[in-house]
């Protein structure tokens, strides 16, 4: 297929009608289940799968969990509540911010930012930040401090264990709302559904075990941008499909853009078409106009993301080994 501006049209409504069989299929014949259960944050992504789990069991077998703690931001549990009133699906809230202060994960990340800031006294706002747009710099990934003041933002770069902390310990978030829901499902005998998109699986933008602990990710063959067209057509509230998607895991809220892919989907989109389907960067170059060199580099850090993210794709490692 001849690369294009824009990703090819596809049939929505065939689409619909797949991921309602599929999933469908998945409960009933491979998992033998009653049900589903979802994870609904406010995104599109996981608005999208609940439309469709509806879709395949009906409300009686569909369980959403609203699971916000202190740092998210409240549109997002405002969003997932208005989605679940709006489509008939019964939701549980359930508020995650006493397991994770037992993890002492907001003490940890906010003594990290103590030590860039040392005037941080936990009333201000931060978060993780990347470089500009990819399309405008040739700058490497590496992470800063991005911090909330009445003088204005103050910005600092973070050395790599500290960014290791703050991940190890941001992480804990997706892995508690993981151990939810799979305590929701198996009193049930339901099945997790997930809500990876192509576009994040490609590139391993989930958390192993978290998001990425799941019985099914129906999605995960599609681009974000369908996401986006699924959305309109299964009735999504606008609030959701207006948002920014955003990973909502600090207290200052970060899109995913700032945190990890430097483009905004549609662009994140099309590169990712063309690495896929080994399109030359001279065509993209061409097709996009966008300097070869500044293709090159994004195609380069693309495909870096995906060859150092294969591990989350696959199965534990084990030995290739039999006995006796």
């Amino acid at each position: 297929m001849k690369f294009q501006k824009t990703l090819p049209d596809i049939d929505i409504d065939r689409e619909i009608e797949f991921l309602v069989d599929h999933v469908r299929d998945q409960v009933k014949n491979k998992y033998r289940r009653d049900g589903i259960v979802v994870g609904i944050s406010g995104g599109v992504d996981s608005s999208v799968i609940s439309a469709i789990a509806l879709m395949a069991v009906g409300p009686e077998k569909l369980i959403t969990l609203i699971m916000p703690e202190k740092e998210s931001n409240p549109i997002s549990a405002k969003l997932a509540k208005e989605l679940a009133d709006a489509q008939g699906m019964a939701s549980e809230y359930h508020d995650l911010t006493p397991i994770l202060e037992s993890y002492g994960i907001y003490d940890l990340r906010n003594g990290i930012v103590r030590k860039y800031f040392p005037e941080f006294d936990g009333s201000q706002k931060w978060k993780l930040v990347q470089p500009g747009s990819l399309t405008e710099s040739n700058s490497f990934n590496f992470y800063s401090l991005w911090m909330e003041t009445k003088e204005g933002p103050k910005s600092k770069r973070v050395n790599v264990k500290d960014l290791r902390a703050i991940i190890g310990a941001t992480d804990l978030k997706h892995r508690t709302r993981m151990s939810k829901l799979y305590q929701v499902a198996e009193s049930n005998n339901y099945l997790v559904a997930g809500t990876t998109n192509l576009s994040e699986a490609m590139l391993g933008f989930f958390v192993k075990y978290g998001d990425g602990g799941v019985d099914i990710e129906p999605l995960s063959y599609l681009f974000k941008t369908y996401i986006y067209q699924l959305g309109e057509k299964l009735d999504i509230p606008r609030g959701t499909l207006d948002r920014l998607p955003s990973p909502d895991t600090f207290s200052s809220e970060v899109s995913d853009n700032e945190f990890f892919f430097r483009l905004p989907y549609n662009m994140v989109d099309l590169f990712l078409w063309a690495l896929r389907d080994n399109i030359p960067a001279e065509t993209v170059s061409e097709t996009l106009e966008i300097d070869l060199a500044r293709v090159k580099h994004i195609l380069q850090d693309m495909k870096h993301k995906y060859e150092i993210s294969q591990h989350l794709r696959e199965m534990p490692g084990a030995p290739d080994r039999k006995l006796p």
